[in-house]
């Protein structure tokens, strides 16, 4: 059994958004130093899962800069620490596995600035039922401590501890070092002694730093709350966290003929988002090699056809017809990744074919809500009536995180004819958030002149009242039922009820009584 299969959903899903928020956080920090980051190892920044077939991976950065190719691993953690998981037995496992000593490991400290759980359960005569929510909202604290790997494998590291069976049984491995606990500056140095003065109100802190610790601080200079300001290892500061905006001479060539797989795999993919258009022959060397790792093949594949012009359909054929679901699955994420027109139709039709089995329609409608665009988001909005209700739902969460450039499709799909798509553009809709008052103003027009349109009316009453409210003032003398309409929907969402309400939250069981929904 794989480790993670271990860790129940809720632990496991938690730590992947906090890795998420982490990584995101790094983007943001390194992108004031001029670094445009982008996704390397696939998922790194969202919280996409698919339950049925685990995904392929190749131990590798989370980002890579596509200006100076600089590659960054992220590990975030909820106190400031420098530690990483181990495995003493299982190479591929290492902390270091699939990086180069020029790699950046990134340490983002996120924590759960605000957390709510929400319970329901009954017990019936035959069967009991339980429901539980749980909102985060994670906070990723403004200093980030940035190390390269070098560093760290030039010290040895102290063994933590093993994690827990629910954690994947690794070990946790540390590197001593002390972090500030105030924003401020420091006052004096005496010694192995530091004072820090509080930025906000002059408080002095003395310390006293351990003898084996390299202090990286100076008097006069200022730090940040969770700084690293002593440790073994020797942090990246200052310029040095500053992008060249270049990238090194024959850097992607380089990448492309090594013999570490995680560097090959970062050309191909450097070369494709940069329209590097002078690798295609080695990119199908590497794409025609068969004893290549599949992870490179497919995104050599993505670049040929995304840069090189070549065909999808032919190009990704056989993976698609592999009998490993694992590399299907990873085909139909990386059509998604060319992005190319013919890639969109490809997608459609999979998304299309009932006989597919779901995880690669799944993969298909998140691989349209990557690429985006008017006729992607055209295919998720027909979705919307698809006759399987998981396949609604993914084309529900593409719609969402595609956001605003959907605006139009959706308030279109509003007035259609279908129900079905009519409700899932006023839920896409809803999850989009505040909206302009013209936007508004749009959807009260559209409801006066179709009043059938159920949905736009379901829809106003979704949104906060103060949003909405001067948009529908007229209605009350000019359709005083419609005004009505919308003053109940919102008297239900504002009460305290709807914190608790949930449809049918009886004892029927999913898939059995077609009722059933939550």
């Amino acid at each position: 059994m794989p480790r993670l299969a271990l860790k129940p959903d809720s632990s496991f899903f938690r730590k992947i958004a906090m890795g998420a928020v982490g990584t995101r956080a790094v983007c943001e920090d390194l992108a004031r130093e001029g670094h445009a980051l982008i996704e390397l190892e696939r998922g790194s920044l969202d919280t996409k899962l698919w339950k049925d077939v685990k995904r392929k991976r190749v131990r590798i950065p989370d980002l890579v800069c596509q200006r100076c190719g600089i590659r960054v691993e992220s590990r975030a953690k909820t106190k400031p620490e420098l530690s990483m998981s181990h495995s003493v037995t299982d190479a591929t496992r290492a902390w270091d596995f699939g990086m180069v000593d020029s790699d950046w490991i990134a340490f983002p400290v996120c924590t759960a600035a605000t957390e709510k759980d929400w319970s329901n359960g009954r017990l019936g005569p035959e069967s009991s039922y339980w429901h539980e929510r749980n909102w985060v909202k994670w906070e990723a604290k403004r200093r980030i401590n940035y190390f390269d790997v070098f560093t760290f494998r030039s010290i040895p590291f102290t063994k933590v501890a093993t994690k827990g069976v629910t954690e994947g049984s690794e070990t946790a491995v540390a590197w001593d070092a002390v972090f500030s606990t105030r924003t401020g500056t420091v006052v004096a140095r005496e010694g192995r002694r530091l004072s820090v003065a509080r930025g906000s109100d002059g408080h002095r802190h003395t310390r006293a730093i351990p003898p084996a610790l390299g202090i990286h601080v100076e008097p006069g200079q200022l730090v940040t709350e969770n700084q690293v300001i002593a440790s073994k290892v020797t942090p990246i500061t200052g310029a040095a966290q500053a992008c060249p905006n270049v990238l090194p001479a024959n850097h992607i060539a380089s990448l492309l003929m090594s013999r570490e797989r995680t560097q090959r795999f970062t050309g191909v993919k450097l070369a494709r988002v940069r329209r590097e258009d002078g690798f295609c022959d080695l990119a199908a060397q590497l794409a025609a090699d068969r004893e290549e790792d599949v992870y490179i093949r497919l995104e050599a594949v993505s670049y040929l056809v995304a840069v090189g012009g070549r065909p999808a359909r032919p190009s990704f054929g056989e993976y698609l017809d592999s009998t490993d679901d694992q590399t299907r699955l990873e085909a139909v994420i990386a059509v998604g990744e060319s992005a190319t027109p013919e890639a969109v139709e490809f997608l459609s039709e999979i998304l299309d074919d009932h006989h597919m089995p779901y995880f690669l329609r799944s993969a298909a409608a998140w691989g349209l809500s990557r690429v985006g665009g008017e006729h992607a988001v055209a295919r998720l909005v027909r979705a919307f009536a698809d006759m399987d209700q998981s396949i609604r739902e993914e084309a529900l969460e593409g719609m969402i995180a595609v956001g605003g450039p959907a605006l139009p499709l959706l308030l279109g799909g509003l007035k259609g004819v279908s129900s079905e798509i009519a409700a899932g553009c006023a839920e896409a809709l809803r999850q989009q958030g505040a909206f302009s008052p013209d936007v508004v103003a749009r959807i009260v027009t559209d409801v006066q002149r179709l009043p059938q349109s159920q949905w736009s009316v379901w829809l106003l009453g979704q949104l906060p009242r103060e949003q909405v409210a001067p948009a529908i003032a007229g209605l009350q003398t000019q359709a005083p039922e419609l005004h009505y309409a919308v003053t109940l929907l919102w008297t239900f969402v504002e009460s305290w009820i709807a914190k608790r309400w949930e449809l049918h939250p009886g004892f029927a069981f999913p898939g059995i009584d077609p009722a059933y929904e939550v």
